[in-house]
């Protein structure tokens, strides 16, 4: 009997704690995390992580930002593309032309040495 009340007593210590402690703990993850916007340049090239199969088909492409965090965004072919592009394979590096409500609008890319 003793041990359920011990046990009773610790439980509601503890869920009087959380509730106590939940404000400070939300004050302080608010405060301490570090928000990261990232440029619109910095969103120009990214790797098509799965396939377009048409122009109407949405893939996905990863961006990588310069502190090597990453990013991915639903990706549907850029129209009109003058090289009358039908799909994109996965793993292709691609441009992003634009980006609307999330979308990013991509070309295949591939990157030129002068």
């Amino acid at each position: 009997m003793l041990f359920i009340i011990i046990t009773l007593i610790i439980i509601v210590l503890i869920i009087f704690l959380t509730i106590l402690l939940l404000p400070g703990m939300a004050f302080f993850n608010k405060m301490s995390d570090q928000k990261y916007n990232a440029d619109e340049k910095d969103l120009l090239t990214g790797i098509l992580t799965t396939a377009i199969s048409s122009k109407e088909a949405t893939g996905e492409v990863m961006t990588t930002f310069v502190n090597e965090s990453r990013k991915t965004m639903p990706a549907k072919i850029y129209l009109p593309n003058k090289d009358n592009i039908e799909q994109i394979e996965s793993g292709t590096q691609v441009l992003i032309i634009e980006s609307k409500a999330g979308i990013a609008y991509v070309i295949p890319y591939q990157q030129t040495i002068y």
